[in-house]
């Protein structure tokens, strides 16, 4: 009965879990550059030559939506439920009215962009190619220009109400942090990070605040030979800025997004698959591991467990428990064998306690699937001292909150040690 279990998990899986990050079916290969969800069903994914893809299931399928645009489209934004913008490398600006489902023109004024940022329904800008940027309080009708000081490109901007915005902006002199209280008619630099010939140089390729008060700004250092990802935080409106991460790399390293759950809880992504999560409102960042090498352009937090990321490839992750396992040990005592132990209670609502033993030092992996045999949570996913140990599901706040009733199966798989067993979610 064992084996036959395994089998019919193994011949329905659908997804490639990596630790806590879970690579979803996105149907495309092309790169994917912003990723944005408009509530925890619907979410958009937009790439090169003008792919748009959307979810309605939590990222379960993804469709790809017909548009006019044909070149990379880098950044997107919903500023309300419905009402949404992309913009693509020529310039052209579309807009959606019914939370992606298709999109129409709304013209642009002819820069490649980057970025771009709504603060309602009407009122944007978009940044991009050269120091000219894209202003519109019409809902894209029309387009009015703003200038920032220099002609460096535009590569992120942030718009916080309606006279105060934030961009950062990155040429062959360096890279800088400009920002304007009146609509963008007048700049200040608060930050400035300047070239040095052929060995130092600075890139800033993302900005973001997750208040009016906190922000952040991402990019990289090319330092001798060795390229840092690097975050910059604000706490004072944008007003002064400080390094809280920098992660070298000879292979490279360029952190190319920043997004929060909540207010303390927060991630990045970048090059070489590297994930970053803060628990102190971004003071401090630690590694995650994401299970790819791949670049990831785009990351988005729904709350503080349940978030997506995108990048090359089409790939697209997804967690829902933070990145973190959440395993605990239980006792000191060295088993004498692997086991795993039936979940309890069983049936359970809301939360069950797997409990699992390892005699040896052993990289440990715990799946669950559904009655179907899909993947519906990666519970353990590293390597673990022996010892006996213990983990929940659902996870509190985590993903359980999306699983209907019913039978599922939890795998256990260590070494040459395989176990399955079921268990019942009554809600």
């Amino acid at each position: 009965m064992k084996n036959l279990i395994i089998i019919f998990l193994m011949a329905f899986v659908t997804s490639v879990s990596f630790s806590q990050w879970i690579q979803l079916q996105s149907g495309t290969t092309q790169s994917l550059y912003d990723i944005c969800f408009i509530n925890e069903s619907t979410g958009i994914a937009v790439g090169s030559n003008g792919i748009i893809l959307r979810t309605t299931n939590n990222g379960l399928n993804w469709t790809t939506i017909p548009s006019s645009i044909t070149q990379s489209i880098f950044s997107t934004c919903f500023p309300s439920i419905t009402t949404g913008y992309a913009s693509d490398y020529t310039g052209y600006v579309i807009k959606t009215s019914n939370s992606g489902s298709s999109w129409f023109n709304a013209t642009g004024c002819g820069i490649n962009v980057r970025s771009i940022s709504f603060i309602n329904a009407l009122t944007g800008i978009t940044g991009g190619g050269g120091n000219l940027m894209c202003y519109s309080t019409d809902g894209g009708s029309s387009w009015n220009p703003r200038y920032t000081p220099s002609p460096h490109m535009v590569s992120g901007v942030h718009y916080f109400n309606a006279s105060m915005l934030m961009v950062c902006v990155t040429d062959m002199p360096g890279a800088l942090i400009y920002k304007s209280t009146n609509t963008g008619y007048n700049w200040s630099t608060v930050l400035m990070l300047n070239n040095s010939g052929l060995n130092i140089s600075y890139t800033l390729s993302y900005i973001y605040f997750k208040d009016d008060n906190t922000g952040f700004a991402t990019g990289s250092n090319y330092y001798y030979g060795t390229t840092w990802g690097q975050i910059y935080r604000s706490t004072n409106s944008g007003n002064n800025w400080e390094l809280v991460s920098n992660i070298g790399s000879a292979a490279g390293n360029n952190i190319n997004a920043v997004h929060f759950g909540d207010n303390s809880i927060g991630f990045a992504a970048g090059s070489n698959g590297m994930i970053l999560r803060s628990t102190n409102s971004g003071a401090n960042w630690v590694s995650q591991t994401s299970g790819t090498t791949a670049t990831l352009n785009g990351i988005f937090m729904i709350n503080a467990l349940t978030g997506y990321a995108c990048g090359a490839n089409g790939l697209i992750l997804k967690t829902t428990n933070g990145g973190v396992t959440g395993v605990e040990p239980i006792s000191n005592k060295t088993p004498s064998d692997f086991k795993l132990y039936q979940n309890y209670p069983n049936p359970f609502n809301p939360i069950t306690k797997i409990r699992f033993d390892i005699p040896k030092s052993s990289f440990v992996k715990i799946v669950v699937y559904n009655s179907l045999g899909k993947e519906v949570g990666v519970l353990v996913s590293e390597k673990l001292n022996a010892g006996s140990y213990e983990v929940n599901w659902p996870a509190p706040l985590g993903d359980g909150s999306g699983n209907p009733s019913g039978v599922y199966f939890y795998r256990l798989v260590t070494g040459d040690f395989v176990d399955v067993k079921m268990m019942v979610f009554l809600k």
